[in-house]
Order: structure tokens, then sequence, then C-alpha cells
């Protein structure tokens, strides 16, 4: 049994023995356990992602064919809870290859003076897409103004984060290292931060708004990636662009800026976001910009409607209400380009979604992209079936 393993099944039997004479357990989303004063909780929660890859056409990219194939995207256990007053949580992916497997979220947390305080490794507040789960996301993948573009894999960081929110208003700002439990990018910090608004937030309707601004600033071994990646496809590489994909110094200097816009109205939802950001290389001749933006639309065609989280400022899988699941329709537009290599990567996305209920989810995708600069074109279909607890 692995360390990792041993370590989670002794959280678990922990959490039990330090609640003997709490109330019954709970099941709704996780298994929950609480003392009956509140004071003392514990949840174990989880999440299986099963993907399926076939390649419809892969002739035009240059760096050859892509095969078939299958992979757990993530399978992730999750313990969390709160103890006088202090909370935590521990999250690992038990998955190897291209996603990876290790640590995701580790940390210890508090309230100050109203606003939630975290310690430990987490997701910097870095757009609306990074910052929503992958259980509610409404694509496989992210798009390019996330760590599966911009920011080449940096999902977590090391730090401090703190957050609040009121008057459907959220905030935001984290202060990290660039090094990280799952995917290590070597050494340096940075700072993040997000301010978001929904003048309009109701069962039915909503309206959101928000910005972002981060400024990375890394030292690190020549070669190490942290420009710009896009995943297609179970994770897998489709292309890169930028000057700065690689490090070849000991100094190196990311920043960024985004913008999102969001809303629904009934069962039709949309969301898009626009990013920038510029990095800094060796010289002045490999300094690069790289923008990005898509726009993603979806319809539920059983009538449901996706649900707000207005603490947090990201939306919510809708909840079945019909014995037969609950049916989405999607689409997104996805591109990213960078000025001083002048390269784009661009790629539309349309499928379905089918809630089976709350725990169970199948996506269906169809994807078509193309790199300019390399002439490279590739169109694959793609599914997942998704277990979340």
């Amino acid at each position: 049994m692995s360390n990792t393993l041993k370590i989670a099944a002794l959280t678990v039997l922990a959490i039990a023995a330090s609640n003997v004479y709490a109330d019954p357990a709970e099941t709704k989303g996780g298994l929950l356990i609480k003392t009956e004063d509140g004071r003392f909780e514990g949840k174990v929660g989880g999440r299986i992602q099963f993907d399926t890859f076939v390649p419809v056409s892969d002739d035009d990219l240059a760096s050859g064919g892509l095969d078939s194939g299958t992979a757990f995207r993530r399978a992730r256990l999750t313990l969390e809870g709160k103890a006088y007053g202090w909370k935590y949580k521990f999250e690992n992916d038990f998955t190897g290859g291209a996603s990876g497997g290790g640590f995701r979220e580790m940390w210890i947390g508090t309230t100050v003076y109203d606003q939630n305080l975290r310690i430990g490794q987490a997701k910097p507040y870095r757009g609306m897409e990074e910052l929503t789960s992958s259980n509610e996301i409404l694509f496989m993948e992210r798009p390019f103004a996330t760590a599966s573009g911009i920011y080449a894999g940096n999902q977590f960081a090391q730090g401090l984060f703190l957050d609040g929110s009121a008057n459907n208003f959220t905030w935001g700002v984290s202060a990290y290292s660039l090094h990280n439990e799952a995917e290590v990018a070597g050494d340096g910090v940075g700072a993040a931060g997000r301010l978001t608004y929904a003048p309009v937030n109701d069962e039915n309707n909503t309206l959101h708004i928000g910005g972002t601004v981060s400024k990375d600033s890394v030292e690190s071994a020549a070669g190490t990636a942290i420009g710009t990646i896009n995943r297609s496809a179970s994770g897998r590489a489709f292309g890169r662009i930028s000057g700065g994909t690689t490090i070849a110094t000991t100094n190196f200097g990311r920043q960024a800026y985004g913008a999102e816009l969001a809303a629904k109205y009934g069962p039709i939802f949309f969301q898009g976001e626009y990013a920038t950001a510029e990095y800094e290389g060796v010289t002045s001749a490999a300094d690069e910009q790289v923008d990005t933006f898509y726009v993603s639309a979806s319809y539920l065609i059983t009538g449901e409607t996706r649900s707000y989280d207005a603490k947090k400022g990201v939306f919510k899988s809708p909840k079945p209400t019909n014995s037969y699941g609950a049916w989405e329709a999607k689409v997104r537009y996805d591109v990213m380009e960078g000025e001083g290599v002048d390269d784009e990567i661009n790629q539309i996305i349309v499928g379905a979604n089918w809630f089976v209920n709350p725990n169970v989810r199948f996506m269906f995708e169809y994807v078509t992209g193309e790199r300019v600069a390399a002439d490279d074109e590739v169109s694959v279909l793609q599914a997942r079936a998704q277990f979340g607890f």
C-alpha cells in the first residue's frame, strides 16, 4: 500500500474515532460525520473521471498521428472538516500519466475578521474557469485562459490564500511559491487577485462579471516548462506557442490580466473570458505576449438551470429534476495566439452532457482544432464517465 493511501486510510479512521459520540452520518454529496454542537466534523468525498479518446482526423498533424486510448483523467480522494474553529482539506489524485498524480488541495484554514484564510496548497485566484471544480466544468478540458494554457500547468501553488464575499461581491488574494507537490514548476514566488460582482442573481437569472491579475517571478533551472501549453483530449498535448515556453535563465517573469463574463437565463447559460499574459525572457527579443479568449454556451434541454455559488463567484452543475436525468447541449470556441512568434491555436468543441443524477455524469464531445504556424489540424471524439461524491 502506498504511503499516500496509508495516510488517507488513517485519516478516515481518525475522523471516525474523533466522532464516536457524533450524530448519525449524512450523505449529502459525501460522507459527513459531525458532533451535535457542530464544532467538529469530517467529510469524505472523491471523484472518478474516466476518459475515452478516438481520433477522427489527424492526417494533417505534423508530429504524427494520434492513437485511440483511455485514461483516468482524475481519481481523487478528499478529506475535509473542522475542529476548534479551524478547517482542513486533504486531496490526493491517484492518477498517473499525462495528468499526473499527487497532492492537489492541502491546507488548514480559519476565519480572520469574517474572511477565509487558508495556509498550504490551493489554486491562486486566476479566473472563473480555473476556480470552477473539475466536477462542475462544462467541458472535459479547461480553455487556454487557465493552467491548461497561459499558466502552463501551474494550477496549484503553496502559500497564503485570503477570500471573502458579501452582497453578491467576491474577492480573493493569494501570495505563493511556484513549487507544489503535483507539478513542480521550479522555484519562485507569485501573487494573484480576483474580484467579481453579480448585479443580477436569483434562482433563474444571473449576470456575473469579474477580473483577475497575477504576477509571477521564477527562479529555475533551464528547460523548465512554464510558458504556455494547450491540452486537448484526455490531457494530451496538442501544441505549444510562445518563445517563453521554456526557461533559459534563472530569472523569468510572467504577468497576466483577465476579464470574465457569465450569465444564465433559465436553462440558457453563457460564459467567456479574455486573458493576456506577458512573458519576460532572456533578452528583450525573447519577450512574448500571449492573448487568449473563449466563449461557451449551453442549453439544458430538460429545463433545469445551473446554480450560482455567490460565495465563490462560479457556476455549478444542474441538479436533474426528472427520472431520466438532465441533458445539456454545449459549444465552445477557444483561441490562443502569441504575437512575437506569430502563432495561433484555436479549437471548436460541440457536445452534450448527461447528468444521470447529482453524482453521475457522462460527457460527449467532438473537438476540432489547428495550430496555424505548424499547419497542424486534428479532430477527435472524446467521452467521459464521471462519478463524484
